[in-house]
């Protein structure tokens, strides 16, 4: 009491104005000691998991994390959809679908027949007179069909189909008129589900009898489901159903820096299906003028006893045709490109550019049905199976939601069917949007290097292969590619390969090799090493996301340079092709020194203590001298929009890579020559 009452004495012998400020310092030490103890005072800015503001943070890359959507994006969605609405239409209607009854196909009449009657000024079903065609793929462009079989439009208004047979075009007439009323073709899967599931499995082909009664572990089937230009921030932007779905019902692996290897389908794709490169492969093809002898993986699948598919909604642009010669025989058990190709030869327009429909169906949808057709073989035996989508996906930035719902409703009916129960699925593009405004941007180049990639697997895998899926969950912010996904099939081949024995030899057999000798291929199921880096993972330097892009002014004299030499190597591209007019420069949009990330520039750029320092067997504690420039130009006539990249050696300059077209009015002036390969380059005098 006597220290309180001198206390008060005190206080009244002070000032008022020093009392008041005493009493302030009292308040606001309280205020602070309030927040230190009881609130999060830290600021936080709304956005998706970023794991230290990367998405790879390794010795040998880091790929900075981007915005999945921010006003600068958004943009982009009100340019391509001014309405803001996504639907797609088709223009007509189908009047047939296809079913079993009886251990046997039937095309059977599903639209009401007095609405067509109706429709078309017709009083008699008789009045229709239908007829359907085998159909012969002659060349690339060319559809033969032959064999015309009338059938009446009767009752019970079914058509039974001839046995083996795989796809067929319908057309039926005004017989009055011999006016065409309807169009389409239907495809079928044999054997007819019904028949097969009478059938032992010892009967099958695909059936190895002695490996099964071995008791030797269960094979895994494998899907891979590719959605052709699509990012990994993309997919997040437009299918958030088919991502949350994944997420929340699902065991699967996000992977954060998949990285593409080469411009376009091609040598994404065929580094995925034969662990080769696009210039390694030609050894395979170019003197025989055909792609039957490529070390296709699905080949060994089907050694092992697997049913394999392979499928392309847009066969008429097919990674082995494209350009290619493609196959003489098929290479798999079910294969949809000469059907599809008769459709794109016929394709009807949509609600959506570039996107097409036979009858009321989108080329999308067709090859879901093909899918849907499937799951009862798939559930009878493994199987490998590859399809692809492109139609609509390869244009526009938006495009992608057209499949959200489809492709929730797929992983939902795979779930159902019990497929995922033994079945790893591969979720896939081969790269970013190469065309268009979007594409023009510097986030829409980044995107272009990384398209989205989720493996899908069993969960009981977590508790067999432990060690294995600990590796695939641990690669999800690693740098992969395409060539990885490639061992990651070879180890599902052989199942006793992903146990614990298996996957600690290997590792450790792994983590011995340093610098050149680190292989270009891990698999999956197996940790990569920290210190992997583009060149070891054999990704060129204009694709390399571990690469940072530094802006430079267009003035610059190595970029005039460099864009003088991008057109030049265009012009001589087609010297053979004189009715292709010689381009030149219009303006220069951007360019970009792209160079290796460095510890230390990250941390001196955000003003932190470096805290990671380098420890890979790639650092060199040298000035990087020589420099990559990536260089986006307009050329007239024409408006097209050109990149390439060239690297500076000292006082020279050289152009490292293709040069890629990714924008301008179209190809609506370049039909004057023959060569889809250099048609984006051309533009036409006449």
């Amino acid at each position: 009491h006597r220290l309180s009452l001198v206390g008060i004495l005190y206080c009244l012998n002070m000032g008022e104005r020093s009392f008041r400020k005493l009493v302030l310092g009292v308040i606001l030490t309280t205020i602070i000691l309030y927040a230190l103890l009881f609130l999060d005072t830290q600021c936080y800015e709304t956005g998706g998991k970023i794991h230290n503001a990367f998405f790879v943070n390794t010795d040998g890359c880091r790929i900075i994390a981007m915005d999945v959507m921010n006003p600068t994006i958004a943009k982009y969605t009100d340019w391509e959809w001014k309405d803001k609405r996504f639907y797609l239409k088709c223009p007509h209607q189908t009047w047939f679908r296809t079913e079993v009854a009886n251990g046997d196909w039937y095309l059977k009449l599903t639209r009401d027949i007095d609405r067509i009657l109706q429709e078309s000024d017709l009083t008699h079903d008789w009045q229709i007179k239908c007829y359907w065609f085998r159909i012969k793929i002659k060349g690339r462009w060319r559809a033969k069909i032959y064999g015309p079989t009338m059938f009446p439009l009767e009752y019970p208004y079914a058509l039974k189909v001839p046995k083996g047979l795989r796809h067929m075009r319908v057309k039926c007439l005004n017989t009055f008129t011999n006016k065409t009323l309807h169009d389409d073709a239907h495809f079928f899967i044999q054997p007819p589900p019904e028949k097969l599931l009478k059938k032992p499995p010892a009967t099958l082909k695909y059936w190895d009898g002695e490996k099964h009664s071995s008791g030797a572990t269960s094979p895994i089937s494998v899907m891979i489901l590719g959605l052709d230009s699509v990012s990994h921030l993309n997919l997040l932007r437009q299918m958030p159903r088919t991502v949350r779905y994944m997420r929340q019902n699902m065991s699967q692996v996000e992977f954060w820096g998949f990285n593409k290897i080469g411009t376009n389908t091609y040598p994404n794709l065929i580094a995925l299906l034969t662990g080769l490169s696009a210039a390694e492969s030609e050894a395979y093809w170019v003197r025989q003028k055909c792609m039957d002898n490529l070390p296709l993986i699905w080949k060994e699948f089907k050694r092992a006893g697997y049913n394999t598919s392979f499928a392309e909604d847009m066969a008429i642009y097919s990674m082995f045709y494209f350009g290619k010669p493609g196959f003489k025989r098929p290479t798999t058990d079910n294969n949809l490109h000469d059907f599809m190709v008769d459709l794109y030869i016929n394709r009807q327009a949509s609600s959506v550019s570039d996107t097409h429909c036979m009858g009321e169906r989108a080329f999308m949808d067709i090859l879901l049905e093909m899918n849907d057709r499937l799951l009862p073989h798939t559930q009878r035996y493994p199987f490998f199976s590859f399809y692809w989508w492109a139609n609509g996906f390869h244009e526009f930035f938006n495009s992608p939601r057209l499949a959200d719902g489809r492709f929730e409703r797929l992983l939902r009916s795979l779930d159902d069917a019990g497929i995922t129960n033994n079945t790893i699925i591969f979720f896939m593009s081969d790269h970013g949007l190469r065309w268009g405004l979007f594409r023009s941007s510097f986030q829409g180049m980044i995107e272009d290097s990384q398209p989205f990639l989720s493996v899908l697997y069993p969960k009981w895998m977590r508790l067999k292969y432990p060690m294995a899926i600990k590796s695939l969950v641990g690669n999800a912010h690693s740098l992969v590619t395409t060539y990885d996904l490639h061992e990651t099939l070879k180890h599902i081949l052989e199942p006793s390969s992903l146990e614990d024995t298996s996957i600690t030899q290997k590792t450790e057999e792994l983590w011995k090799l340093k610098g050149s000798q680190t292989p270009r291929a891990v698999s999956l199921f197996l940790p990569i090493p920290p210190w992997r880096n583009c060149n070891t993972s054999h990704i060129p330097s204009k694709f390399c996301l571990c690469h940072k892009q530094i802006p430079i002014p267009e003035s610059n004299r190595v970029v005039t340079k460099s864009a003088s030499i991008i057109i030049d190597y265009v012009n001589q591209l087609m010297v053979e092709y004189p009715v292709c007019i010689p381009l030149q420069l219009d303006s220069i949009e951007s360019a970009y020194f792209a160079a290796p990330q460095r510890d230390d520039d990250f941390y001196i750029e955000k003003g932190h203590k470096n805290v990671y320092p380098e420890k890979g067997p790639f650092w060199k504690k040298q000035k990087y001298e020589d420099r990559d420039i990536v260089v986006r130009l307009k050329t007239k006539p024409g408006n097209a929009y050109f990149e390439g990249m060239t690297r500076r050696q000292g006082s020279k300059l050289s152009l490292v890579g293709e040069v890629v077209r990714v924008g301008g009015e179209g190809n609506r002036n370049n039909d004057c020559i023959d060569n889809p390969l250099l048609e984006p380059f051309c533009h036409c005098a006449l």
